[in-house]
């Protein structure tokens, strides 16, 4: 028993615990034979393995295999890993936190998913890729969702950091594109056609008008919120966007005061049956379009983004406002309300903001009676209706499929559209 040379290989033979062995060893030359002969033998001696070299180590690990026997724990090599995919790496951040799961972040997720591929390894997200990223998402959308998007794929990246499966987020180092600040505003006269055409849309349309709430907040509003005694309607933090910001410790419930449009709309919803029933829980807002009975979409269920799309493209064309978006209205009230002379921290108060408020903001207690009386001497009719279209790598109203694109050369500019008839 020895050192046996077969064709151009050397072996390692020797007899250990009453078995035969024979292993092919990698080495080229007699002297490497040797060494690793004396290597292999002195560990299978002591019983150790740790301390052998890689090539002799390898000679272990093929004399265990080869003989079927079970390898020592220190020489067990180990499973190997399954590869982190992007799906696998959203899906744990959608399980991370419930908050992950809103409409907007689904949406952005769906399209960053489309862009990259389900099975594309996270490791191999680069800066690089990032802002490739970025760049193919301008030609479909504007600054502040691509943002959006990157800003959610930074977010799936940074949970698989926090779990020890990444070492950097590749997200923080690219920068935020510049946004699109739209300047609009929507006549009264341009909002009362837009109702005519707003189907089953009319009551969340009045709501967003009159009151200057998020789309959001109006769409999720319940009965327990509606105090008809104070003509007010009062949200917890939770049912804000405000109050979905983590930097902000305590906030007080968002109180929004309510004009005789709005009240009346609402009393009208809360008693049925000839004023012989009122709601005093629930849903104030659900889907009521044409599908009744049907997977997707059927009477009484939660209003959301996509739910209104169709509704709200079709009502904005025949109103001849193609340009309008939802958001506009809450843009449109806040016009009115500086036109209208409110006090600048009364306005903030109504509307709320999710950044930082100022000092004079957070130490002003304003009462309900001053809310009421400012919004009671708000005017609507404060001119021509203005609305921005997007640049020319955008397209207006965050609707990829169909959306209205402006002609090129129109870049950096914004183009005003009088959409009201002049009456001599």
């Amino acid at each position: 028993m020895g050192l046996t040379k077969i064709g151009e290989k050397y072996y390692v033979s020797f007899k250990w615990k009453g078995h035969r062995i024979r292993t092919v060893t990698p080495a080229t030359n007699s002297t490497d034979a040797k060494r690793i002969e004396k290597a292999v033998k002195t560990a299978f001696k002591i019983g150790t393995f740790g301390h052998l070299e890689p090539e002799c180590l390898d000679v272990v690990i093929r004399t265990y295999e080869n003989k079927g026997w079970a390898l020592p724990p220190e020489l067990a090599r180990p499973e190997p890993a399954e590869e982190l995919t992007l799906i696998k790496a959203t899906r744990e951040y959608l399980k991370a936190d419930p908050k992950h799961r809103s409409e907007r972040n689904l949406y952005a997720m769906n399209r960053i998913v489309e862009h990259f591929g389900e099975s594309f390894p996270v490791a191999q997200i680069k800066v690089a890729q990032v802002r490739q990223y970025q760049v193919a998402r301008q030609k479909k959308v504007e600054n502040s969702t691509v943002n959006r998007e990157v800003s959610v794929l930074s977010g799936v990246l940074r949970n698989q950091v926090e779990l020890g499966h990444l070492d950097f987020n590749p997200c923080l180092m690219v920068k935020r594109l510049p946004a699109n600040q739209r300047d609009s505003y929507l006549s009264w006269e341009d909002f009362n056609r837009l109702l005519e055409h707003s189907w089953w849309l009319h009551d969340v349309l009045v709501m967003l008008y009159y009151t200057g709430m998020r789309f959001n907040e109006v769409v999720n509003l319940r009965w327990e919120m509606f105090k008809p005694e104070r003509r007010m309607l009062v949200l917890p933090p939770r049912a804000t966007k405000e109050g979905k910001n983590p930097n902000k410790l305590k906030l007080r419930p968002k109180r929004v005061p309510l004009r005789k449009e709005a009240f009346e709309l609402l009393e009208s919803l809360r008693r049925t049956e000839g004023g012989k029933v009122v709601q005093a829980t629930g849903r104030i807002f659900v889907y009521s379009g044409r599908f009744k009975d049907n997977d997707k979409m059927y009477h009484g269920m939660e209003i959301e983004h996509s739910t209104v799309r169709k509704c709200w493209a079709r009502a904005t064309r025949l109103a001849e406002v193609p340009e309008l978006q939802i958001r506009d209205l809450r843009h449109t009230w806040k016009t009115n309300a500086q036109r209208s002379g409110m006090d600048p921290t009364t306005r903030n108060l109504i509307v709320g903001h999710s950044v930082e408020r100022s000092v004079a903001d957070r130490y002003i207690r304003v009462s309900d009676e001053e809310l009421l009386k400012a919004v009671d001497s708000m005017g609507f009719d404060n001119g021509w209706t203005e609305l921005d279209e997007i640049e020319d790598s955008q397209v207006v109203g965050g609707n990829e499929k169909g959306a209205k694109k402006v002609p090129k050369g129109s870049a950096q500019r914004k183009i005003r559209v009088q959409c009201s008839t002049i009456t001599p």
